[in-house]
């Protein structure tokens, strides 16, 4: 799935996440003061709304009757923006996740930036993640950057830390966005999703198990998987606690997809890790559990390449490791 749908941003829909509040408004000052760049490098934690506020910007953009908020959400302009239709908005993604954005792309990107805008005063770009781009693409793309358009904005998004090439991040004005805190997100994610049968505990639980991107949170609470995400992640935890082999475990493991359980194993292994005294990380069962790190990267690489396609055999190795711990 793309990480950016053709959708922008629906009517009504809040223009920006808590946390990236004061990042919009120096968007919005900028633009005010006709000083915001044509060539802006967002970077933040993946599930943490980047692209969220790559779109927001872009769609604030196109509007004909913008205010400091964002976009109207009802003229022409935004009605197209949110359908994927405005011709003067680009998106350029993967064709599929995972895959590299080639020179193509970026060739059309060249003629949709050398354009003259069709409805309204500027022409929007947003590319993401940026960090897909081969190395062709890359050379390609110095051109927009160099000879940029007074009517052209692009918006790259990349993961935060990622080592762009200079020559690209010399020629965008970058922008570090924010994650938000624990507690930040769960108030958000309470409020955002429908589920609050969990209650703040539940929530919570779920925050942890997608190592605090709120996004991706919202997403498993609202799937079906959310009770059985959940009962993996009590019976894994239950299972450190007690330090013994668990059998409930190895069900609980059966009900959710084997990248998902790997997902929850795995944050389940750092937190017990994270908060071991210093003196018991050289114990036995603290090296286990590292050893136990390693083997679920090599579970989800083996899955990715498709060397492990049977899944009962990827479940109970996933069930061996954990288990494993107490072993010795």
């Amino acid at each position: 799935m793309p990480e950016l749908p053709p959708l922008v941003l629906p009517p009504g829909q809040s223009r920006c996440l808590p946390w990236h509040t004061a990042s919009w408004e120096s968007f919005a000052t900028l633009f005010e003061k006709q000083r915001l760049p044509h060539a802006m490098l967002l970077e933040g934690q993946p599930g943490t709304g980047r692209n969220r506020l790559g779109l927001a910007l872009a769609r604030f953009l196109l509007c004909s009757e913008r205010s400091a908020e964002g976009n109207c959400g009802q003229c022409k302009t935004c009605t197209l923006s949110a359908s994927g239709a405005h011709p003067d908005f680009l998106s350029v993604v993967p064709a599929e996740e995972g895959k590299a954005i080639g020179i193509n792309a970026i060739r059309e990107v060249i003629r949709f930036a050398t354009a003259t805008p069709t409805l309204g005063q500027y022409k929007l770009i947003v590319i993401s993640p940026a960090e897909s781009l081969t190395t062709a693409a890359f050379n390609a793309f110095l051109k927009c950057l160099e000879e940029p358009s007074s009517e052209t904005f692009i918006i790259m998004v990349s993961a935060r830390g990622y080592p762009l090439p200079a020559t690209i991040r010399s020629r965008c004005q970058r922008w570090q966005l924010p994650s938000p805190t624990i507690s930040t997100a769960s108030e958000w994610l309470a409020d955002s999703s429908p589920q609050s049968d969990l209650g703040t505990d539940g929530v919570t639980a779920m925050l942890e198990l997608c190592g605090g991107r709120p996004l991706d949170a919202l997403d498993k609470l609202e799937g079906e998987e959310r009770d059985a995400l959940l009962g993996l992640q009590h019976a894994a935890q239950e299972m450190i606690q007690r330090r013994a082999k668990s059998l409930r475990l190895e069900q609980a493991i059966a009900a959710v997809e084997p990248a998902d359980a790997l997902d929850v194993l795995e944050s389940v292994l750092q937190r017990w890790l994270r908060e071991l005294p210093t003196e018991e990380l050289r114990t036995g069962h603290a090296l286990r559990g590292f050893a136990a790190l390693d083997n679920i990267g090599r579970l989800r690489a083996a899955k990715r390449s498709g060397t492990n396609p049977n899944v009962d055999l990827l479940r109970f190795s996933a069930t061996s490791t954990l288990n494993g711990l107490w072993e010795h």
